[in-house]
């Protein structure tokens, strides 16, 4: 993965790191099998992804619909597979995904964090709960950790932090306490119902928000428009 990350940083690819491995390093989950990048949605920034894929010798994974602007800004996500000594790496991409606003806006509220691939430029955590409010029961566990490790930094954290902390708990007992810190008194049993209820939310808007884009999947597959899985990056650039 070094020489993905360094095939990045010598295109000079606009990128943020996002999902499981950007929780790791935050040290809110143990481990993450794939990687995810969020990448500026411009064409320049795009044919750099592509040049860097393909010095990298990547091919086009599964379910992967073309590279343009109209794909690309559709919210799309790119799928791709990159050899390496200790087994293939599996790269997915996003340029526009959900629940954040800009690439830029987010990228200045990035870390720069040092990992065993080289330092790497890292979503905020704020911007990282919002992208894992997703389908899979398994990231509210991750979140709830996301914001222990949010509201851990050194400084005194404000009142609006301490109230996105409790917004973004999914344990209760976490949920209780912060809400204590607020002058609110909420036992567990309450907060466990308002839990489960947020969470059926917002996997039903991320599920709304997939349907249309797992339609034109269909679409795009049954009009044999997908990119042919197995094909060579660099014969897209």
């Amino acid at each position: 993965m070094r020489r993905l990350f360094q095939s990045f940083e010598r295109s000079g690819l606009k990128y943020l790191l996002i999902s499981g491995q950007a929780s790791v390093l935050y040290g809110a989950a143990t481990f993450s099998e794939d990687i995810d990048i969020w990448v500026r949605p411009d064409p320049r920034n795009i044919s750099r992804l592509l040049r860097s894929l393909a010095a990298c010798g990547a091919r086009v994974h599964k379910l992967t619909p073309p590279l343009d602007q109209r794909h690309v800004r559709a919210g799309h996500g790119f799928h791709f597979i990159i050899p390496a000594s200790s087994g293939p790496v599996y790269l997915d991409v996003m340029a526009v995904p959900p629940r954040v606003g800009p690439f830029d806006a987010a990228l200045r509220r990035a870390l720069w964090m040092d990992s065993g691939w080289g330092r790497l430029p890292v979503v905020g955590i704020e911007d990282l709960v919002a992208l894992k409010l997703t389908r899979r029961l398994s990231d509210y566990e991750v979140i709830s950790n996301l914001v222990r490790v949010r509201l851990s930094a050194p400084e005194q954290p404000s009142r609006a932090l301490i109230r996105w902390g409790a917004r973004h708990s999914f344990r209760a007992e976490d949920r209780v306490e912060l809400l204590g810190r607020l002058g609110m008194r909420k036992s567990v049993e309450p907060c466990r119902r308002e839990i489960a209820a947020a969470v059926a939310r917002f996997q039903a808007r991320d599920a709304r928000y997939w349907r249309s884009r797992i339609a034109e999947l269909r679409r795009l597959r049954s009009a044999g428009l997908l990119l042919p899985a197995g094909t060579p990056v660099s014969k897209l650039s």
